[in-house]
């Protein structure tokens, strides 16, 4: 028995789900509902499309990706199920990997599938202007961005038993890198610079690099990268190389396997 075993367990529990087929139908409405709201309310065009939606997809898609991951370890954890998949046998680094890899794989699906079908609808209303050989890219660092969401949140789980501390804890995950990130972050800069707020505007390569750390900016910046969107242009207007997008990606890489790796750390010593 394998982490494969345990990933494919996880995504035919979720195929059954109710829960998870009403999220994914949840999504499309939603991604459909921004394309009217453009190119019907708005007759805006297809960028102005891609930028409206990488706003609504920067703060939705986590929140879509820590619920379906909070709970992966803990659940199983609580009513006992875990003991019995290690007695298959299952190794614990089996299990963290294809919690991973399950949970990543049932968010990516039904979110590629919404993508989709409202671009397809985006594309009937767009009057010209499509960037075809981009819209994989979107689809691609969108699904990108909500896996390491995923890795954060089953991270959270593999690292406490205790049903309170793993939702304060995706909670406060949400709230730190997705809406706090840039006060803190701004704050720290003010009070190292003296409260001298023109460093906001010229920050140092240390800070532009922190600020990029934030997944919601890493998705920004290569969002920025396909289509021409008012986003990330801080980055853009650098040059500096640690900054660029292929920097972007390697930090939403970094958050879907890091907080894993920590929680996994503690699970393994964990007395189930």
């Amino acid at each position: 028995m394998t982490w494969r075993d345990v990933a494919l367990r996880d995504v035919r529990a979720a195929s059954r789900s109710v829960g998870i087929w009403i999220v994914g139908g949840a999504q499309l409405l939603l991604f459909v509902g921004v394309a009217a709201v453009e190119f019907v309310l708005n007759d805006g065009s297809f960028s102005t499309y891609v930028d409206s939606l990488s706003g609504v997809v920067a703060v939705t898609i986590p929140l879509v990706a820590l619920l379906l991951g909070y709970k992966s370890i803990l659940a199983e954890r609580t009513g006992g199920q875990l003991r019995l998949a290690l007695s298959v046998p299952h190794t614990r680094r089996d299990v963290a990997v294809g919690k991973l890899v399950g949970r990543s794989a049932v968010f990516a699906v039904p979110t590629a599938l919404a993508l989709c079908l409202a671009g397809g609808v985006a594309i009937m209303l767009a009057d010209g202007g499509v960037p075809w050989p981009w819209l994989p890219w979107f689809a691609g660092v969108t699904v990108l961005y909500g896996v390491a969401f995923v890795g954060l949140a089953v991270g959270v789980s593999l690292s406490t038993a205790t049903g309170r501390r793993v939702t304060v804890g995706t909670i406060g995950a949400y709230l730190v890198t997705v809406v706090l990130w840039e006060d803190l972050h701004t704050a720290v800069l003010l009070v190292l610079h003296r409260f001298d707020t023109a460093v906001t505007n010229d920050m140092p390569g240390w800070a532009l690099f922190v600020r990029l750390a934030a997944p919601s900016e890493s998705f920004d910046l290569l969002v920025r990268t396909g289509f021409a969107v008012n986003r990330a242009s801080r980055y853009v207007d650098s040059g500096a190389a640690y900054v660029a997008w292929p920097a972007a990606f390697g930090l939403l890489v970094a958050w879907t396997f890091v907080p894993v790796a920590l929680g996994y750390l503690r699970f393994k010593t964990a007395d189930l």
